[in-house]
């Protein structure tokens, strides 16, 4: 049907018009039946210029680039990145059943507890215990989650180390949400099937460290083409960026980790089980 108005700004209509030119909507509107609901719901996904698969098709091929040009302006061009954000995390929720491994609570030892010689320590001990369990779960069961906090931590790092290009906090946030949060999809694709595959063997253990080098990779990809970067030099600092934002995020939730679980200045005791050293 085709009204005087349009009938979602109230806009006034020329006959010939087939967009409003106030909010851009068609003036043609018919009423919803299946094979329209059909039509619109994978038209949403799989349109040229702005499906969610052409998105996921430039964050394979041009990712930084991607990010520049929808910052610039081309918003109709791509897949609306806060719409990727929310569907990327229904995935995670559908996904993480099948893959994550459920843990065995850690109980406390008795040998152990006879050993300390007050009620505190042992209520101490029993209490680090809980909350090493609950971490466990939290960083296992909800690992994809925990990795999109890493998102405005990323962000900060780089508009701090290349706050001279001219993007602002918020656009840095808006790109690096892309490219976290594509990564991390990578992973759940990739990763995750293998490590479930491979269990307990060695290259099972070594996939998350594989995972995060790949992270890295992927970021410094990402930064070439973002801030538009074609020296030597220039590249490697980008990288050097990505490396310290992977690993400055790596030690700041295990650093948040360990303070949660001991709750005293001893939490450094957990970088000692974590690595290794005694």
């Amino acid at each position: 049907m085709h009204t005087n108005n349009c009938l979602n700004c109230q806009a006034h209509l020329q006959p010939e018009q087939r967009f409003c030119s106030q909010c851009g909507q068609q003036t043609a509107i018919h009423r919803f039946s299946m094979p329209h609901f059909f039509h619109e719901f994978f038209h949403a996904f799989t349109h040229t210029d702005k499906g969610i698969f052409h998105l996921l098709k430039c964050l394979v091929t041009r990712p930084g680039l991607t990010a520049r040009e929808y910052l610039h302006g081309r918003r109709k061009a791509y897949f609306n990145p806060f719409t990727f954000f929310l569907i990327v995390m229904a995935v995670y929720v559908l996904v993480d059943p099948f893959f994550v491994r459920s843990i065995p609570e850690v109980h406390p030892d008795p040998a152990i507890l006879a050993r300390i010689p007050t009620a505190e320590g042992r209520e101490n001990y029993i209490g680090i215990l809980h909350r090493a369990n609950q971490m466990q779960y939290i960083l296992t069961g909800k690992a994809n989650f925990v990795a999109m906090v890493a998102v405005p931590l990323i962000a900060l790092i780089s508009w701090l180390c290349y706050y001279r290009r001219g993007f602002n906090y918020a656009e840095h946030l808006t790109a690096n949400m892309l490219f976290v949060v594509f990564a991390n999809l990578l992973m759940v694709v990739l990763i995750f099937p293998l490590k479930a595959l491979l269990k307990d063997s060695p290259l099972g253990y070594r996939l998350p460290f594989l995972g995060m080098l790949f992270q890295i990779l992927y970021l410094w990809w990402c930064y070439n083409g973002f801030f538009q970067l074609h020296s030597i030099g220039a590249r490697t600092r980008s990288f050097l960026v990505s490396l310290f934002a992977i690993a400055f995020w790596f030690m700041f939730s295990l650093t948040i980790t360990a303070i949660y679980i001991y709750q005293s200045w001893d939490f450094y005791k957990f970088f000692g089980r974590i690595f290794g050293s005694h």
